[in-house]
């Protein structure tokens, strides 16, 4: 994965506007593109993650053997995929001078915590 600097350097250099705004979940500045207002480093983060993901084949379940709602296992993917942001956030904290966003990325890393414990 690309540090989030050099992700931000290449939209900039392709005519993208970074905006004072800060992306909610992972604290980096916003950009405009094209008319679009997005975080770039989430939507790299999700490329790549798309592009590594191995294929899953849908599963046929007969008819009456639907799984119940609620009752289904926790999905593997999302718990990792939240872990690694945990992982990203706490070493953004670590990186981060401003207090302001150190609470804002510790909100968040405990926010993360709790809907990684509801998961498993």
């Amino acid at each position: 994965m690309k540090h989030e600097d050099d992700i931000m350097a290449g939209y900039l250099l392709k005519g993208g506007k970074m905006l004072s705004k800060s992306c909610p979940s992972c604290g980096c500045p916003l950009f405009e593109i094209k008319g679009e207002t997005l975080c770039v480093v989430c939507r790299e983060e999700e490329t790549s993650r798309r592009t590594n993901a191995p294929a899953v084949a849908p599963q046929n379940v007969p008819a009456g053997q639907e799984t119940p709602v609620g009752t289904e296992p926790p999905c593997p993917s999302l718990a990792a995929a939240l872990e690694e942001t945990l992982v990203v956030l706490c070493r953004r904290i670590r990186e981060e001078r401003d207090p302001g966003q150190v609470l804002i990325l510790a909100n968040a890393v405990e926010s993360g915590a709790k809907a990684l414990k509801l998961l498993r």
